[in-house]
């Protein structure tokens, strides 16, 4: 008997799972976002989506209007999924200040608005906070600005129906832009699991609180935390989870269960387990096309390939298994200590529980000087698999490739060098063919 899926038909299900992996790769959607088919397979499915989210990962799934939201549990912080720009750069701090600001402003205003009429009510709350403000004749807080509407724009909040953010960018006293405002979108988009204004540290948002310390509980809560190890993650090293988590990633009913639900591939190997992505439920895909794909694909393959060359000296390194704490460190000490939350006042939520001990675990570790060596032997090696602009800024490139290794946790960087993760042997014998000079 299947535990997921329950009441889809065969030949149903190639659609329910595709809907299923829309939704935990796009946690909020709307009839414009990511696509205008989207929605509709969610709503097709919203019952039995609804029932397979909560009981697999402990998600909530609320469907108002055109709009879908997935509220998800999140067990650890992660780098490697920040908010982008339309032109892929990373969101910064005044962005994100930015967007909280705007969808709370956004909330008080009518069914329309303008990008000028945002900016000024942006600038009377911004002036107001120590440290951020706006000011509409910086360029740079002009476009932090525009960055943050264009990606309120993407996801359907906001709906162009006159002019352009970008124009009013290039000169805000000439142009304009005129905004419909989707409610459902907008309210549905901040929904938040918890009260964020007693939150006073970045634990508090992280896992689920149980009610009940029975067996039967914490059993159900550790196989959802396993379940979301995988979906939440490229791979879920044994290392990293506490040992109730890891008899669930061991065993053999969350790969039937996982396979049923998104009909992805489940791998195990000795270190760890995966979903194998052969749908696109990640946002971007390794390995792929493209010469920041390529240069990564060759650097992790001489990498593997020294560390067990018998000729050459190769060196491991002990660090801890998982780097979330120093990450909750920061973030907890940026926060402005006159906004944190009393903790003696009446409405202060129970302690989050302390995260668990770090494990020590070794790796394969490369320092800068091997990696800079073995780069410049790839660029001439396979100078046509690279452009002009590669060839004249070759570290470059490499930065661009070790920062898509790490976010597909083949590698980490550390002080000094980076590690191999035990994930980066699965390519150890890919063969790489050159390209020719009329390809």
């Amino acid at each position: 008997m299947n535990r997921y899926a329950e009441d889809i038909a065969d030949y149903q299900l190639a659609d329910y799972q595709q809907a299923a992996r829309a939704l935990l790769k796009h946690p909020f959607i709307s009839r414009a976002f990511p696509d205008e088919k989207t929605i509709g397979r969610i709503r097709r499915f919203s019952a039995t989506l609804a029932l397979d989210m909560r009981e697999a990962f402990g998600y909530q799934l609320i469907i108002r209007g055109d709009t879908a939201r997935l509220l998800r549990v999140k067990d650890r912080l992660d780098p490697t999924q920040p908010a982008l720009t339309r032109t892929g750069r990373r969101f910064g701090r005044r962005q994100y200040a930015y967007l909280s600001l705007l969808t709370a402003l956004l909330a008080r205003t009518g069914i329309q608005t303008t990008v000028r009429d945002l900016a000024g009510l942006l600038k009377a709350d911004a002036n107001r906070i120590a440290g951020l403000g706006f000011d509409d004749d910086d360029h740079e807080q002009r476009r932090a600005f525009v960055d943050t509407v264009s990606w309120l724009e993407e996801r359907g909040v906001l709906h162009t129906a006159d002019g352009s953010s970008d124009a009013w960018l290039s000169d805000p006293d000439s142009h304009d832009a005129l905004y419909d405002v989707d409610r459902d979108a907008l309210f549905a988009l901040w929904r938040s699991r918890v009260m964020l204004q007693t939150v006073s540290g970045v634990r508090e948002l992280l896992g689920e609180r149980v009610a009940s310390d029975s067996e039967s509980v914490l059993r159900e809560r550790a196989g959802q935390a396993a379940r979301r190890a995988l979906v939440e993650s490229p791979v879920a090293y044994f290392a990293e989870h506490p040992e109730p988590v890891v008899n669930f990633l061991r065993g053999r009913p969350i790969a039937d269960d996982l396979e049923r639900l998104t009909g992805l591939v489940f791998e195990r190997r000795r270190e760890g387990v995966l979903l194998v992505d052969n749908a696109r439920l990640s946002v971007e895909a390794f390995p792929r096309e493209g010469a920041v794909a390529n240069a990564a694909l060759l650097v992790l393959v001489a990498a593997c390939d020294l560390h067990i060359d018998p000729d050459r000296d190769t060196a491991e390194r002990d660090l801890p298994a998982w780097r979330g704490e120093a990450l909750e460190r920061a973030m907890d000490e940026a926060i402005p200590i006159e906004t944190r939350f009393a903790a003696g006042s009446d409405a202060a939520p129970d302690p989050a529980p302390p995260a668990e001990p770090d494990t020590i675990v070794t790796r394969p570790y490369l320092d800068d000087r091997q990696l800079h060596d073995e780069f410049i032997d790839i660029m001439q090696r396979y100078p046509k698999n690279f452009g002009r602009d590669h060839h004249a800024a070759p570290m470059r490139l490499l930065t661009e490739a070790l920062d898509l290794l790490e976010r597909f946790r083949l590698v980490r960087r550390v002080e000094g060098g980076i590690v191999l993760e035990p994930l980066a042997g699965r390519y150890r014998d890919t063969v790489f063919r050159k390209r020719s000079r009329d390809q």
